[in-house]
């Protein structure tokens, strides 16, 4: 469960807002649906295919470590005569080449000569401190949580009782710019 706000983080909110942790949270939780990913630090386990360039791309930037990775090579030492090799550990994790900023990875032949077909690769992605744009966005998000309860009505008409509602997003156009760099986009 994402927080990107602390109670004492005020100066991320607009004045006059009492900070809960139940408006954190939820806050929290809009931003983790919009970028499609949290974004505190967190670990994944992705099979990336490789072209035939030996390149291929994880879905999660920045790359803060890499703690496993398992390739399977595109034929055996008899070829493919007795199936698709499997996944092996590749012991030496740097014959691969990952650009850490942007999750591009590059890597060697396999031991027996071969490229590989798919690497399987464990690593940690994500921000260790909370950036301030994420933490503004949070604010902005318990603005309008706190100024309007039924956070999806728009308007309400009481003499002929029509209500008009919101689309179903709490982002809005300052808070997706705010949050766009940390958007998951595939590269697949």
């Amino acid at each position: 469960m994402s927080q990107y706000l602390d109670i004492m983080d005020t100066d991320f909110v607009p004045s006059g807002i009492k900070l809960t942790e139940g408006l954190i949270i939820r806050a929290s939780a809009i931003i983790d649906g919009r970028c499609k990913r949290e974004i505190g630090v967190k670990s994944y386990t992705e099979r990336i295919p490789l072209t035939d360039q030996q390149r291929g791309h994880l879905s999660y930037y920045p790359v803060l470590e890499v703690t496993e990775v398992k390739g399977r090579a595109k034929e055996g030492l008899m070829g493919n005569f007795f199936g698709s090799p499997g996944f092996e550990v590749i012991s030496d994790i740097s014959v691969i080449d990952i650009d850490k900023e942007i999750g591009t990875v590059w890597c060697g032949s396999s031991p027996f000569g071969s490229a590989y077909a798919e690497l399987e690769v464990t690593y940690t992605s994500g921000w260790e401190t909370i950036p301030d744009k994420v933490k503004v966005a949070c604010g902005l998000i318990i603005g309008q949580l706190v100024g309007n309860p039924n956070t999806n009505v728009k308007s309400k008409k009481d003499f002929d009782y029509s209500i008009e509602y919101f689309g179903n997003s709490m982002i809005t156009p300052e808070i997706a710019d705010l949050l766009s760099e940390f958007e998951h986009r595939s590269f697949r």
